[in-house]
């Protein structure tokens, strides 16, 4: 699991723990040279200063040894080595015999700072004592270590504080880096984020102060921008390929497909609050005579010409569609009842009384046979109101020639 998470480790703590560690790393090497360094000065300085304390001890001793005075040598050591870094020291005589013997109260014989001198390479210091050039002795000292414990605790205290220093403004370069890296690299994913599941295009990295995070959120705002328009222009095509795939291409109107839909939606909302609706079925008469005497760009003409007229009598909310042929259709949704629709009727055969004149010259006089039928008086679903339409757009037809036969006889 820990290697997973960190495998998906953000990159906020990323570069938190890399400056950390770098800044640690740093600063710790940087004071181990120090401590190595400051280590071999301090042994080198340790070494001189107690070789100048044998060297001195070993003159003040020079009496001593010729008179064979013990005690005034002990008392001597004391004196000249108490106060100093020294763990024990001792006096050899002519023979090489002890002479006398001095250990430091502080540390004792064989204590951890000697050994720790003993461990850097401090060897012990060694001073003849000499009288009218003839060795009679010789004196050796043994360094305590406390030089070296003082300078290693102060140097470890001085590295902690370094590193807590170097963390705490690793902390703070790592934010500001972070405001300049990770926050441009965040506002990229946010908005990538949110095009990819919002499919919002509109929104836009903003700039950042780095040149190549610059760049790169201008190269994506780019091709977001290009995305958009690509998104737009795939939208307008799709409305315009709905609106192809609902229109009648001659006329402009709705056709079959599309007004059989808005009829059956009708359907369900007048069933669901009670309301009414009507169906007008149309036939263009002799419509066939036009198209064999004129010609069939007259007929498109024609039916042309009485789609338009028939959308000028209607509401906005109503729905014109030409169902195929010289066949048109009518949804008028909601009305009052048969009184609205034939209302309707009336106005669409005064719309029809006026002549149509073809681009070529030909005058043609239009007219239509009209079938209505009401919902739920003639049928509650659309294929039975198409059918009483139907029918009955057929029997005006069949009166209006049957008018017209009696008036020529």
């Amino acid at each position: 699991m820990s290697l997973f998470m960190d495998s998906h480790a953000s990159l906020h703590a990323v570069i938190r723990r890399a400056h950390l560690r770098m800044a640690a790393m740093a600063i710790s090497l940087a004071g181990v040279l120090l401590l190595v360094v400051g280590v071999a000065v301090l042994r080198f300085y340790l070494l001189n200063n107690l070789q100048l304390m044998a060297r001195s001890l070993a003159y003040t001793v020079e009496a001593s040894l010729v008179f064979n005075d013990h005690d005034e040598a002990t008392r001597l050591l004391d004196q000249l080595l108490r106060n100093e870094d020294v763990a024990r020291g001792q006096v050899f005589d002519a023979q090489g015999e002890v002479f006398v013997r001095w250990v430091s109260a502080k540390t004792g014989p064989g204590g951890a700072g000697e050994l720790l001198a003993a461990a850097i390479g401090m060897r012990p210091a060694d001073a003849p004592v000499n009288q009218d050039g003839r060795q009679i002795g010789r004196v050796v000292l043994y360094s305590d270590g406390a030089g070296i414990v003082r300078f290693l605790s102060s140097g470890l205290a001085v590295l902690i504080l370094c590193v807590g220093v170097s963390g705490y403004l690793g902390m703070r370069q790592s934010r500001r880096m972070l405001a300049d890296i990770a926050e441009p690299l965040q506002q990229l994913a946010r908005v990538a984020r949110a095009v990819r599941h919002d499919r919002s295009m509109g929104q836009r990295v903003p700039p950042a102060r780095i040149a190549e995070l610059h760049e790169l959120g201008d190269d994506f705002n780019a091709l977001l921008s290009e995305l958009q328009m690509r998104q737009e222009k795939l939208r307008q095509q799709n409305s315009q390929l709905e609106l192809q795939a609902s229109r009648d291409g001659l006329t402009g109107l709705a056709n079959r497909s599309h007004f059989e839909q808005r009829l059956q939606q009708a359907l369900l909302d007048a069933e669901s609050v009670g309301r009414k609706l009507a169906v007008l079925f149309l036939d263009n008469d002799h419509f066939k005579q036009v198209n064999d005497i004129h010609g069939h760009a007259a007929g498109d003409a024609l039916l042309r010409a009485v789609g338009l007229r028939l959308h000028s009598v209607v509401r906005e909310a109503d729905l014109v569609a030409r169902l195929g042929g010289d066949e048109f259709a009518i949804l008028l949704y909601p009305v009052g009842g048969m009184a609205d629709a034939q209302l309707v009727e009336a106005k669409i055969q005064e719309a029809m009384q006026c002549p149509v004149v073809t681009s070529s010259g030909v005058v043609l006089n239009p007219s239509v046979s009209v079938g209505i039928a009401v919902f739920p008086q003639h049928g509650q679903d659309m294929e039975t109101l198409m059918d009483h339409a139907d029918q009955a757009m057929y029997e005006t037809k069949m009166t209006r020639h049957a008018e017209r036969v009696v008036i020529k006889e």
